[in-house]
């Protein structure tokens, strides 16, 4: 099947679209996959700004563009390390600045035009603007304009059927996802990521916190957390039958039964014309209600936290 492409390079004033996105420049777009009755796949990767993925009961998806929100961003929350330990502390990082002139022509991204060229003109449309689209084979990828990312950042708010599979990276901001069924890919290496009600697989790394509540999970799926300079605190099925593989420099915390646990070292060797290197970790394994797949943690910093779920 020959790949669907679209393109949206302005604001399509819905309703809906409205109240989702606020008084910000918005641009949005539904799109189908080509065959309903079977989960889709849903891809993006955005440098600058905030992913959020929302269930509704349409088999279409909903996508809506919108000026990066920096102040209801948790991106800032950070850890920082002393002395072995972390605490919590906040502080700004700074926005992506404009990229320069190209020398000699070419692309150009500045933040304010030649006042000379706009002299008795009005603008009547603000950059960035539009989504790229292509969907092929039950597969939708989404892409927004560079120049999204040079003036501010884009957030980007997804309204998925509930039986999705996703493949996110978001840069420099959060990736939230909430009710999703299906095998999920998250990378959000400038910010947080918080998963609830997830139904599946879960793939997530990050320089950040790490919150999910997994509702059940795919016996034969890979499953792995993990982060350099946050905290890890997922909730598992109460009867869920896992290997739960946890390697951390802080401190890791469960409630299910840790009677069987055992501990093991973890070598790594590297010998190459710069040297020789060996480096020692310790994993902890732990079964649970009687063992099962491997479910990985690994964390540089912070610490652990394995709940019990509801």
């Amino acid at each position: 099947m020959s790949p669907i492409r679209m393109i949206i390079a302005f604001c399509v004033c819905l309703p809906a679209v409205s109240a989702l996105a606020g008084d910000s420049d918005s641009d949005s777009l539904v799109v189908s996959f080509s065959d309903p009755s079977s989960p889709g796949t849903i891809k993006t990767e955005i440098l600058s700004g905030s992913i959020t993925v929302r269930t509704h009961n349409s088999p279409d998806v909903l996508i809506i563009s919108t000026d990066f929100n920096d102040e209801n961003s948790t991106r800032n929350s950070r850890r920082v390390v002393r002395r072995g330990r972390h605490e919590n502390s906040r502080f700004n990082i700074p926005k992506m600045p404009a990229m320069p002139a190209f020398p000699g022509g070419g692309l150009k991204f500045k933040n304010e035009p030649d006042p000379e060229k706009i002299k008795g003109l009005q603008k009547v449309q603000s950059s960035p603007f539009g989504i790229n689209v292509e969907e092929d084979d039950n597969v939708i990828e989404i892409n927004l304009p560079p120049r999204a990312f040079m003036s501010g950042g884009r957030d980007l708010l997804l309204l998925t059927p509930k039986r999705t599979s996703l493949q996110l990276s978001a840069m420099g901001g959060d990736v939230t996802i909430s009710g999703i069924s299906g095998e999920i890919e998250v990378e959000a290496m400038g910010g947080n990521i918080n998963l609830t009600a997830i139904s599946g697989a879960v793939v997530a790394h990050t320089m950040g916190d790490i919150e999910a509540s997994i509702d059940g999970v795919e016996p034969d799926a890979p499953m792995s957390f993990s982060t350099f300079g946050g905290d890890i605190d997922v909730s598992l099925p109460p009867t869920i039958k896992a290997t739960l593989i946890l390697s951390s420099h802080g401190d890791i915390y469960t409630d299910f039964d840790t009677s069987k646990r055992k501990q093991r070292k973890k070598v790594q060797k590297d010998d190459d014309e710069d040297g020789f290197r060996v480096d020692v970790e310790k994993v902890l394994e732990i079964p649970i209600n009687g063992g099962g797949p491997e479910i990985e943690f690994s964390n540089f910093t912070g610490d652990i936290y394995v709940r019990k779920g509801k």
